[in-house]
């Protein structure tokens, strides 16, 4: 039996955050995740894109992670938003904020390969891939598992860092609340026929939206939300006539387009766990919120989630304190309540086709303490932030 403090089920991109998020504690850290980690990422056009904001940034930091992809990460230098039909924009630019950038735009391939690059370098964590859990039970002190290479593994505490379809959130009875948008993300990169110049677009359309993300030189990624019953028509249609269409919606502020990538289709769902917590177990990023794609908070909120947690079970352990604890999860829990509450209401009312977003944009271009609220929150920057998304280390 071997034996641990933390084991980790999933080792994408919150999980490899969390197991970075510990490095050099005095905690023994297992890693299980069921795909082999693909070292090789991909560069060619139709490359994933992901974008991170500023806290998010100063936490990779400060893990030794954003020292390896920065160089081919894309400034996010101001934000445009607009919505098709009505008068009125706004536009948030860095420089407002005495900011060297909004955020930034990286390859989601390369940020996965440099967070598992710093995990496979820890001394404290070990590395099961790929693997899975073929056995679960829980005990008094703690979960034994056996894995499918028939090693079995003994830990306090349980991180369910395994997505939205967790099977450690359903093992543990955590009920969820479902929401269908009804709505289909459409996801490509588009080239265009002139610099982006570091501007990411949000237009809003009657019945969806389009994102413009700045990825790479003359390049962008878009994600283009549709009511699902439009769906099966955009999936016929030729890239020549998707491409004008996309064109149509959203019109020429970035010049024109001239390349279509592959294009992935993505059903909308929110998905929120009921509690965050339950029997020495507890839920991270995609486990614990799905969240609508249209602000580009996912990724973001579930890296707060593992840096909140990792302050919270370092702090416990240097007390002597039962890191599985109900004590300890109920800490996490309350630590996040605030932050997870406030990114869903502001996904939903920008997910909504509603008149709201429209009075939005015009409120946040003449009244400024909204703006500016609207800023902080786009970019992540709020009260209670974690020690690392502020840049400071847990050592």
């Amino acid at each position: 039996m071997l034996r641990f403090d933390i084991i980790i089920v999933g080792g994408g991109l919150v999980g490899a955050s969390l197991a970075c998020a510990l490095k050099n504690q005095a905690l023994k850290i297992a890693l299980i995740d069921k795909s082999p980690l693909n070292s090789k990422p991909l560069h060619n056009f139709d490359a994933r894109a992901l974008a991170l904001s500023l806290p998010s940034i100063e936490c990779l930091t400060v893990l030794s992670v954003w020292q390896k992809i920065s160089d081919t990460a894309s400034v996010i230098e101001a934000v445009h938003v607009s919505k098709q039909g009505h008068f009125g924009v706004t536009k948030i630019c860095a420089s407002e904020y005495q900011l060297p950038a909004l955020g930034y735009v990286v390859n989601a391939d390369d940020l996965n390969v440099a967070l598992n690059q710093v995990v496979e370098s820890l001394p404290n964590v070990t590395v099961f891939r790929p693997d899975e859990i073929i056995k679960l039970e829980k005990t008094v002190q703690g979960w034994t598992i056996e894995l499918s290479n028939q090693k079995n593994l003994y830990a306090k505490l349980l991180v369910a860092a395994d997505g939205a379809a967790s099977s450690l959130r359903k093992h543990q009875g955590i009920e969820v609340s479902i929401q269908d948008y009804q709505q289909t993300a459409i996801v490509t990169n588009i080239a265009l026929n002139q610099p982006h110049q570091g501007v990411a677009y949000e237009r809003f359309l009657e019945n969806g939206s389009i994102a413009m993300l700045p990825f790479g030189n003359n390049k962008i990624k878009c994600v283009y939300v549709v009511p699902s019953d439009q769906t099966e028509i955009l999936r016929a249609q030729s890239d020549i006539a998707f491409l004008e269409n996309i064109q149509r919606q959203f019109g020429h502020r970035l010049g024109f387009f001239t390349q279509l990538g592959n294009r992935i289709f993505y059903p909308l769902k929110k998905i929120c766990a009921e509690a965050l917590y339950g029997d020495r177990l507890v839920l991270v990023g995609n486990a614990a919120n799905t969240l609508h794609p249209i602000a580009a908070q996912g990724f973001n909120l579930g890296l707060r989630d593992a840096a909140t947690l990792a302050e919270i079970l370092v702090q416990a352990h240097s007390v002597n304190q039962d890191i599985g604890s109900v004590e300890v999860l109920r800490r996490y829990a309350d630590r996040r309540r605030d932050d997870h509450q406030a990114i869903r209401y502001f996904t939903d009312s920008l997910a909504e086709p509603h008149v709201f977003q429209w009075l939005g944009i015009l409120a946040s271009e003449w009244v400024m303490p909204f703006k500016r609220r609207i800023a902080e929150r786009g970019l992540g920057r709020h009260q209670n932030l974690p020690k690392l998304c502020r840049g400071v280390s847990l050592t």
